[in-house]
Order: structure tokens, then C-alpha cells, then sequence
């Protein structure tokens, strides 16, 4: 059987790119022929091929995975096709939250939503969460969708599951992902701010691409004008290695963004023990659930602030946290298996909406 796997950009260190390549492995080493195909990929991954190839090359025979995040505009080309088809759902980001620093991503995120409905074409659907899933309840029965996490226990962040070490002596808050307009950054170090006011020694590390370059620089201003800018260290994108010296570091993740179609770093987090505070709202939240600090969405910086500071002064607090957060990311990772992408795999060819 072939799989036939795309999505508009393929990128190694992209959330989607990653995704897609991580399953295009996972179903080789299961007896599958798995291809990836993309609008736009690094060409240096040389198993990605143009899109256009695959509008040649497919059969009836084949399984087509469609990853969808923003507006794809062959999507109706793709739902013509005669193959059996699954959606993986990733979620779109409200375009109220780019309209600011990236009105261009906040149109395509608009049409992106005008294309909801026409994913009801596929014969299954997958999400990465609940909540993204329920974002389809207009167009689809959501007890249909069903919910796998976007990653694969074989990724480097997951090789290790020690419990992190809580230093009392140093306290490292570290903020992981694309800094962009709707993660809120501002927002984490404003936060930071309270928390060395509240006589904290802190430190904060940002790691993750800076595409853009306005945000880049009102995130400079603002930590400048906080007066924490010498304690905040920006990594810019990392490799792997310092990916995980990076969580070896952290005395807790802080995820201020308000949306989120998953929070892979949450996950990341608690699987190394390390607790995770993120916003409502959103699926962060799902992820995290009772194993970290879920902050309600009107609380101020301050108010998030202090409860940080209490949480880190409560060492039996912070080691039973610990201990859920690893067992909260057990669950979560089980779901990433190869027996639930066989069960998938195996309904869209029978034509079943569910496993």
C-alpha cells in the first residue's frame, strides 16, 4: 500500500513539516510506501517531491493524508481525487491575533476558515486535540474526529524522561516556539518581570525562530524598557542538542500564547518532569490539564506572577507537580502510537468513520 502524504510547506523544525515526515517514517518501518509531497519543502529532504507529481501519480489504491493548518488552495483538487483520504486537522489561528505584525498570514488564516466545510469530503478526520476538533462541530459529527497528538515518542525530546532536578538556587523560565505575534511573548516577559520583582534571581530563555521582524523588535523595546533585558537570553532557533540542554535548564516552561492547536513544548515539558504554565482557552490547556498551571485568561501579570513565585517556593507542591506532568505526558504520548495510526489507516480504506 502506498501512503501518500502532503501539505502545503515541509520544513525540518516546522511543527507540520515535522509531523509529516515523523509519520511518513513511522509508516515505512510498518511495511507501508510512504511519499511526501508539498507546495513548498527544503530540497535538501529528498524523499519530498513536488505536489504536482502527486496529481500523476496517484491510483485508487492509494491512502492520501492531507495536513491542513491554513488555507490550502488545491484543496478541492486533492478531495477530487479517487483515492480513500484522511484530514489531519492541526487547527487555524484566529486572524485577530496576527492582524497587527502579520496581515498577510491573518488573511490566509481568514480563508482558511471559508474552507472548513469542504473538509467533511474526507472519509476520516484526525485532530490534534479536543479542542481544535470541536472547531469542526458545524460541518461534522465530532464524535467522529479522531484525536492524535501531533508528534512521535522517537523524537529527541522524548528519548529522556528523567525527572528535572528543582534547583532552589536558580530559577530558568524558558519560552519555546516560533516567536510570532499570536504566542504572546510580550506577554511571558511581562510576566518574567513580575517574578524578579517579586525577588526571584530569574532568568529567561526564548528559543525559537524570529521571522518577523517588527514583533523581533517590540519584544526588544519592551524587555529593555521592563529593565529585565540583560536576563533574558534570545536563541533564536537551536538544533537538537541545545533543544534539550535548553529543557535541562529550565525550571518551568511558560506558554503565554492564546492559541495554541496543541502546545508540543507543554508535552515536551512534562515528560522531563519540568511543570508547564500556560493560558486557557485554547489547547494548551487540554494538554496541560491538572499537571501544571493553567492561568484563566483575564488573570494580570502579576497575578500569574504570583503564583508562580508560590508554586516555586512549595517543594511538595512542585514535586507532586512533577509527578503528574510525567504521567499526564505517558498518557498523551501512548496516543501517538502506530496502533492508533493503524486504526486510522485501516477505517479510511474500509470507508468507517471511526476506529
Amino acid at each position: 500500500m502506498r501512503l501518500l502524504i502532503c501539505a502545503p510547506d515541509i520544513f525540518e523544525g516546522d511543527a507540520v513539516g515535522n509531523h509529516c515526515l515523523g509519520l511518513a517514517t513511522m509508516a515505512a518501518h510498518s511495511g507501508w510506501n510512504a511519499l511526501a509531497y508539498a507546495q513548498r519543502f527544503d530540497t535538501s529532504i529528498s524523499h519530498v517531491q513536488p505536489i504536482e507529481s502527486l496529481f500523476s501519480e496517484v491510483t485508487s489504491e492509494d491512502l492520501l493524508y492531507v495536513s491542513y493548518s491554513i488555507v490550502d488552495p488545491l484543496l478541492d483538487r486533492l478531495l477530487a481525487l479517487p483515492c480513500r483520504k484522511i484530514c489531519y486537522f492541526h487547527g487555524v489561528t484566529d486572524p485577530a491575533l496576527l492582524r497587527e505584525f502579520e496581515p498577510v498570514t491573518a488573511d490566509l488564516c481568514e480563508q482558511a476558515f471559508s474552507q472548513l466545510p469542504r473538509l467533511a469530503g474526507f472519509d476520516v478526520i484526525v485532530a490534534n486535540s479536543m479542542h481544535v476538533a470541536h472547531d469542526l462541530a458545524p460541518y461534522v459529527d465530532v464524535s467522529s474526529i479522531v484525536v492524535i497528538p501531533p508528534v512521535f515518542e522517537s523524537l529527541p525530546t522524548f528519548g529522556d524522561n528523567a525527572i528535572a532536578h528543582r534547583n532552589p538556587n536558580t530559577f530558568n523560565m524558558l519560552v519555546l516556539g516560533r516567536v510570532v505575534p499570536h504566542k504572546r511573548v510580550e506577554d511571558a516577559i511581562e510576566v518574567f518581570a513580575r517574578v524578579v520583582e517579586g525577588g526571584v534571581d530569574a532568568t529567561m530563555t526564548i528559543v525559537g525562530s524570529m521571522p518577523n521582524y517588527d514583533y523581533s523588535k517590540y519584544l526588544l523595546k519592551r524587555a529593555r524598557a521592563l529593565g529585565i533585558l540583560t536576563r533574558i537570553d534570545f536563541t533564536g532557533m537551536v538544533d537538537d542538542a541545545d533543544l534539550l540542554s535548553s529543557y535541562d535548564r529550565a525550571s518551568l516552561l511558560l506558554s503565554m500564547s492564546r492559541h495554541e492547536g496543541f502546545c508540543i513544548p507543554a508535552l515536551e515539558a512534562m515528560h522531563r518532569g519540568i511543570p508547564a504554565v500556560v493560558r486557557a482557552g485554547h489547547a494548551a490547556a487540554e494538554v496541560v490539564n491538572d499537571a501544571g498551571l493553567v492561568i484563566n485568561e483575564r488573570e494580570t501579570a502579576g497575578q500569574i506572577a504570583d503564583q508562580i513565585i508560590a508554586l516555586r517556593n512549595d517543594a511538595s507542591r512542585w514535586d507532586a507537580l512533577t509527578q503528574r506532568a510525567r504521567a499526564r505526558a505517558g498518557v498523551l504520548l501512548e496516543r501517538t502510537s502506530w496502533r492508533h495510526w493503524a486504526e486510522v489507516f485501516d477505517c479510511a480504506l474500509r470507508g468507517t468513520d471511526t476506529p
